[in-house]
């Protein structure tokens, strides 16, 4: 089983055409955090304990990979940290730098939707210049976003210094200007650590979902043929 851990501001729903291209040849869980998509009704989470905690009870069990795009790259570091289970699982790690190499963001400067959505394009997020406009849409996403950005932090600083034994696989676009040191990533592992381009930008499994499938399905036939792995 593959989990698919979303970013910023998404719910499971962002990964509807990442789950089509990948077809039945995965098993896919897109997991979803309090305040997001059909979870909208619930309380954010700003802390990024909680949030580990809330995907590792979602899973219920044991995985082969965690997806995890842009926040959901540290989600996912955080959730192989935790898990505890005797096969690591493969760490796909997309649109973002390792938390190693982060700067923090400038939390207490986020005050209304203008600063949040330039943090968040800072840090190579993208939010449709209509919410910023639209006075009603910009009252509902402020929230939202303000309290991604806290999680993020919260979570940077969570696994800083993480170090897992299963392998990362990083996926990067192309076109994703925001990213920097790709290469340290493998200082989360002791395990292999390697790194994919792609065309696409900083959503890539919204811009480019056939060149992500390929990627999840070429590293999880690798994770498979090693013979540490598969002997388990």
């Amino acid at each position: 089983m593959v989990a698919f851990i979303p970013p910023s501001c998404c719910g499971a729903g962002y990964f509807r055409r990442l789950r089509r291209a990948l077809g039945d040849r995965v098993s896919f869980r897109a997991v979803e955090l309090p305040g997001h998509g059909r979870r909208y009704q619930e309380p954010f989470l700003t802390e990024a304990g909680p949030a580990v905690d809330d995907i590792v009870r979602q899973l219920d069990g044991p995985v082969d990979a965690l997806y995890g795009e842009s926040l959901g790259a540290y989600l996912g570091l955080g959730v192989a940290a935790a898990l505890g289970q005797s096969r690591h699982p493969l760490l796909l790690a997309a649109s973002n730098s390792p938390p190693s190499v982060r700067q923090r963001i400038r939390t207490e400067e986020v005050r209304s939707i203008e600063t949040a959505v330039a943090a968040l394009t800072e840090m190579g997020g993208e939010i449709p210049a209509e919410v910023v406009s639209d006075p009603e849409l910009a009252d509902r996403a402020y929230p939202l976003i303000r309290a991604d950005l806290l999680l993020s932090q919260s979570c940077i600083d969570l696994v800083r210094g993480a170090t897992v034994a299963g392998d990362i696989q990083v996926v990067a676009g192309d076109a994703d200007t925001a990213l920097t040191r790709l290469e340290s990533w493998a200082d989360h592992t002791t395990g292999r650590c390697e790194v994919a381009r792609l065309p696409g930008g900083h959503l890539l499994s919204s811009s480019n979902p056939s060149g992500v499938a390929g990627v999840v399905l070429e590293s999880l036939a690798r994770w498979s043929a090693t013979p540490e792995r598969s002997a388990r």
